[in-house]
């Protein structure tokens, strides 16, 4: 008989389900009308910037910042019509109450979040056949042979990424 006693991992953050990775290079005059929907949105300038509405509140985003949209925030996002902007956005299902650290903020990434999202975007080329530029994307769709266990990697890196995030903050 064993006195071992196993301790639980406690899960402060817990994705539960990717719903899309993309990675898009947009032109210097895009505009993207706006959405709704019942789950997390992380949107990361990569390269130029960009203007983002949630809900009656306007941002500036600039190269290496984020902004995280909460559920059912109506969001938009447009490029200011000067620089073209490259974005990773990620959109996952987390019902985790210390998500609403996130609400309103605009982040700055450090070297090790840009680092985690590149991987993340990776993984999920490797994990799906879905094209990651395709914003009319509502699925992603498995890939029939990938690396062992790239699904978890994504959401894995990303819950690494937020709890870094909230840490620094």
């Amino acid at each position: 008989m064993s006195s071992y006693i196993a301790t639980e991992l406690r899960k402060v953050i817990d994705v539960q389900s990717i719903v899309t990775v993309h990675y898009f290079e947009y032109a210097k005059n895009y505009v993207f009308e706006g959405e709704r929907h019942d789950f997390w949105e992380l949107l990361y300038v990569d390269k130029g910037e960009v203007e983002v509405m949630a809900d009656e509140v306007g941002y500036r985003l600039k190269r290496g910042e984020m902004i995280f949209h909460k559920p059912n925030e109506f969001h938009n996002v447009f490029a200011n019509g000067v620089v073209a902007p490259n974005l990773v956005v990620v959109a996952f299902v987390c019902p985790s109450p210390a998500m609403t650290y996130f609400e309103g903020k605009i982040l700055k990434a450090g070297e090790d979040e840009r680092e985690l999202l590149a991987r993340l975007v990776n993984e999920a080329r490797d994990a799906f056949t879905t094209p990651l530029d395709d914003p009319g994307t509502v699925r992603m769709e498995r890939a029939s042979s990938s690396a062992f266990g790239s699904e978890q990697m994504i959401g894995m890196l990303l819950e690494q990424m937020l709890i870094r995030l909230v840490r620094r903050g």
